[in-house]
């Protein structure tokens, strides 16, 4: 049956629908893949939104509870006016244990002071255990590059692919409890001061960062 059937189809197309059918079932079980980074590193994938495999909930819950650590240094224990608009890009790692370490600024377009706000609200982000899965992929940790905005959004990354903290600080993003928050149905999202998102997740170990 299958020599008809590539006798109809032809070798390359038989075999490219049987190289689609697996991707297509890759994604449904939620296999977690990897890509190099510019560094070396073994880039893991970042999820979509919705993504229900153990990385792609590990991997929006460690977003949105550092976004909304960072958004709360803010609104709660600072004042907004002494900062400037602006992005800010954060590198740090998170070890199995959920421990965060080495918060280092990569870039800054707003001011000092909102640097150092993201550096105080990773150090005092919720602590989140690896996932066995996770575990497994990222056995000695994950170093993390993030983006956090402040009065600057970005188009390239509507909905879904970033955190919007000022919607999930009463929603318990750490328990998952602002994952079915279909925020595009009810706001304009370019009116929104604060925005971050995960722009790579690599394994640690593999890009030269040390913990501290």
């Amino acid at each position: 049956m299958i020599k008809n059937l590539v006798g109809r189809m032809g070798a390359k197309e038989f075999f490219l629908a049987a190289f689609l059918g697996l991707v297509a079932t890759n994604s449904a079980l939620g296999v977690i893949t990897a890509t190099r980074s510019k560094s070396g590193g073994r880039q893991l994938s970042l999820p979509a939104y919705g993504d229900t495999s153990k990385w792609g909930r590990y991997f929006r819950q460690l977003q949105d509870t550092t976004a909304t650590s960072w958004y709360k240094e803010i609104i709660y224990y600072s004042y907004r006016s002494a900062f400037s608009r602006g992005v800010v890009t954060a590198r740090f790692t998170i070890t199995p244990d959920g421990r965060f370490h080495n918060p280092q600024i990569l870039s800054n377009t707003s001011n000092e002071p909102m640097a150092n706000a993201v550096v105080r609200a990773i150090r005092k982000t919720w602590k989140q255990p690896f996932p066995a899965e996770v575990v497994t992929l990222a056995p000695t940790g994950l170093v993390i590059v993030q983006t956090f905005r402040y009065w600057a959004y970005d188009p390239t990354n509507y909905g879904w692919a970033s955190s919007y903290p000022q919607l999930l600080v009463r929603r318990n993003p750490e328990i998952g409890g602002a994952y079915n928050l279909d925020i595009r149905k009810y706001f304009d999202l370019t009116r929104f001061r604060y925005q971050s998102r995960i722009i790579q997740a690599v394994p640690a170990g593999r890009s030269g960062v040390a913990l501290r």
